[in-house]
């Protein structure tokens, strides 16, 4: 029973995804232009391991800072302390949160790169203050978890590859990590806002300083149609200027990437209900999941 609740507060299908990114990108990348990379395959696991068992914590951290406001939002969906006591779930936050950190100094002392420890720890402390203060606050909150969501996806980045980067096909590589990373975070900003028109009454109630609340709902919608916006007009660059180059990964993203964010922009600008708004989220969340699986289409198979 324990373990199905946890695994429920650390929102494991959403830690399969980071897990898949980075096998995506370390099996199926990486050997498809001949990379060289720096990590042993023990050593990219215990990375891997690192960033799933930090980002876990962070959503039980939030878990247990939402109580009140989760009663509100989501009254049958509160795992805390519906589900686990506060003290047990704040246990699991302080386990699962250090076994992410110290897994990830270990790895940074192991490959000689010690400086790399401020990483998993500037993660760890931002996620926690992100549930207990910047959550609440206008933009910013959102901001930080789309960063930190990118961030997970670059980071393999960091830690696998050489640099000065001098290989053509590294550079190819990094280029296209950093583009998906920067689409990436952009559909999350727009999901964070959507999520907080979702939430608008409890944290209205809980005097949360969101921005629907403090522009409203409309205004809000407007922002995140603009950033839908920014990510069209990016991919439509993308596709007209390298047409030739990459012919079936433009194809990928104008049916499976642009067509469906241009339907889901259309449905969020006449959105005014939560059910419409949770419509929104979960189309926001498949745009991302094959925004990933691009990865298969650029690397050469």
């Amino acid at each position: 029973m324990d373990l199905k609740v946890y695994l429920k507060c650390i929102r494991w299908k959403n830690l399969l995804l980071i897990g898949y990114v980075f096998i995506l990108i370390k099996f199926v990348l990486f050997p498809s232009y001949q990379i060289h990379t720096i990590l042993s395959n023990f050593q990219f696991f215990v990375l891997l391991a690192s960033v799933v068992f930090i980002t876990a914590a962070g959503y039980i951290i939030n878990d247990i800072f939402d109580i009140t406001t989760d009663f509100i939002n989501k009254p049958k969906k509160v795992i805390i302390p519906n589900l686990v006591s506060v003290e047990k779930a704040k246990t699991w936050y302080k386990v699962t949160n250090a076994l992410g950190v110290t897994l990830g100094v270990f790895l940074c002392l192991k490959i000689e790169k010690p400086n790399y420890s401020f990483i998993f720890l500037g993660s760890s402390l931002l996620l926690y203050f992100y549930s207990k203060k910047l959550k609440g606050l206008p933009f910013i909150g959102n901001v930080v978890v789309a960063f930190l969501v990118c961030s997970s996806i670059f980071i393999i980045v960091i830690f696998e590859l050489n640099y000065p980067v001098e290989n053509p096909a590294q550079f190819i590589v990094l280029q296209f990590i950093v583009l998906l990373s920067f689409v990436a975070f952009l559909i999350n900003l727009i999901r964070e806002l959507t999520k907080d028109l979702i939430d608008v009454n409890g944290d209205y109630k809980m005097k949360m300083n969101t921005l629907p609340i403090l522009i409203g709902i409309s205004r809000t919608k407007k922002i995140a149609l603009f950033i839908c916006l920014i990510i069209i007009l990016f991919l439509l660059y993308f596709v007209i200027n390298y047409s030739s180059e990459y012919k079936y990964l433009n194809l990928y993203l104008v049916v499976f990437i642009l067509l469906p964010l241009l339907y889901t922009s259309i449905k969020l600008n006449k959105s005014t209900t939560k059910k419409q708004f949770q419509k929104i989220s979960i189309w926001l969340k498949i745009i991302m999941f094959l925004g990933v699986n691009s990865i298969l289409i650029f690397s050469k198979f």
